[in-house]
């Protein structure tokens, strides 16, 4: 009898679930999770934008790098020349034609070059860890999406599917009334809770309706179908594994080290303005008709060595390396605070995925229950030993724990997911390849 009752849980389990709307098109193709998240992530309009500004930062390494190589410009000029008390009368009004070439070679900068392009390299990879952090938020929000669709359709199905047994035993009891088999009372109870239902269908046709709409909004598709998530992530077997992870893998706490590093960097680089700048240097320069007009033509080449030092401006650059390196501390303390978030959030995020699963578990023995209830229930009835009131009571049980367990399955995937993004297991390889390959 249980194994015969749990058979036909699930068969009309599935059957809700191929029945529910929006999943009606045998043609259509079924959406995994995984190609819903490979579809939003290569379409969704923030990630662009987030990719984009992140080959912007990019740029900084080879602007840092030129430092260290020469720079070489090419200036023309045609002029008018007019010399007044002058022996040379006949260069008055001539034109001069001059073009010079100049070329420049850093040797010492005083350390800024290593400065700078150490800062670009701990700046592109706190904007690779801010990517990874804007793409797990929005594979988390894609999740939500998904899963909520999967609930509320589930959910309408069943509403829908009571609202119509409820029908039928509405029409069964106004008939067995006809016949005097029953009371009008038991015609009335039986109208009351068919009305209930149809409330209860119109408010789960606009949670599906509202919960289309978001899945939409988020991922850029229509869900024709959808199909229920199966996914086991190598969570570490204790807290303290978790913990670990979340301060190793977390991008916020990446975004926040290298963010330190390269201030540290800056620091580093501004310090260096102080300290003398070689260079070297060579031009060549031709004129012609140059005034006041002895030549036709000159040509000049020169090459050389330049020093600058900085002796005072102000205090202004040494006020920039106080501020440098205030900035540079007030990150050391919000890696503190980051790393002592990280910590709450996954005790709290593997607390509520524990309770989830158990709540599931739970969730699918009450079903088994419920259903050998009603069987009983509607057995005994029968028999006369029991009304129609306590058929629908037991009814409405069943269909009360099947939408529990719709919200169980439901919480314990997100769940699963809000756990695996806080310890930096949503990465860019989810919704791909890699990630479909793994199921």
């Amino acid at each position: 009898m249980k194994n015969f009752a749990l058979t036909i849980i699930a068969t009309m389990g599935l059957l809700l679930f191929l029945v529910s709307p929006g999943y009606s098109n045998p043609n259509a193709a079924a959406l995994t999770l995984d190609e819903v998240l490979h579809h939003a992530a290569q379409t969704n309009p923030a990630i662009l934008a987030a990719r984009q500004e992140l080959m912007e930062v990019e740029e900084l390494y080879p602007q840092a790098r030129a430092g260290w190589l020469p720079s070489l410009s090419a200036e023309a000029s045609i002029y008018a020349t007019d010399i007044e008390s002058s022996n040379f009368s006949q260069g008055d009004g001539a034109t001069t034609k001059d073009y010079t070439l100049l070329l420049d070679q850093p040797i010492f900068r005083g350390g800024r070059t290593f400065a700078d392009t150490a800062r670009a390299k701990y700046l592109i990879q706190a904007g690779e860890a801010t990517l990874q952090q804007s793409e797990q938020s929005l594979y988390l929000r894609t999740v939500n999406a998904y899963m909520n669709l999967l609930r509320d359709a589930e959910i309408y199905s069943l509403r829908k599917s009571n609202q119509e047994s409820l029908q039928k035993e509405l029409n069964a009891t106004q008939e067995r009334y006809d016949l005097g088999d029953t009371t009008i009372t038991d015609v009335h109870q039986a109208r009351q809770r068919y009305q209930r239902a149809q409330s209860e269908t119109v408010r789960a046709i606009g949670a599906y309706e509202g919960a289309q709409a978001v899945f939409e909004e988020e991922t850029g598709l229509l869900p024709n179908a959808l199909m229920r998530p199966v996914r086991n992530f190598a969570f570490p077997a204790s807290l303290d594994g978790l913990i670990a992870m979340g301060e190793e893998n977390n991008p916020s706490i990446w975004i926040a080290k290298y963010s330190q590093l390269a201030s540290e960097e800056e620091v580093n680089s501004i310090f260096r303005e102080l300290f003398p700048q070689i260079s070297a240097f060579a031009s060549y320069n031709k004129q012609y008709d140059p005034q006041p007009g002895i030549v036709p033509e000159t040509e000049t080449e020169t090459i050389g060595l330049r020093a600058t030092l900085a002796l005072y401006q102000g205090g202004a650059t040494r006020s920039r390396v106080r501020e440098s390196k205030h900035a540079a501390k007030r990150l050391e303390y919000e890696i503190k605070d980051i790393t002592r978030n990280i910590r709450q959030e996954v005790r709290s995020d593997w607390h509520d995925y524990l309770a989830a699963r158990q709540e599931l578990d739970s969730r699918r023995a009450e079903i088994e229950s419920a259903s050998l209830a009603l069987e009983g229930v509607r057995e005994e009835a029968r028999l006369g030993q029991r009304t129609t009131l306590d058929i629908l009571d037991a009814e409405r049980e069943l269909t009360e724990a099947k939408i529990l367990l719709a919200q169980a399955m439901r919480n314990e995937i997100v769940a699963q997911y809000t756990l695996a993004s806080r310890i930096g297991l949503l990465g860019r390889d989810m919704g791909g390849d890699k990630m479909a390959a793994s199921q």
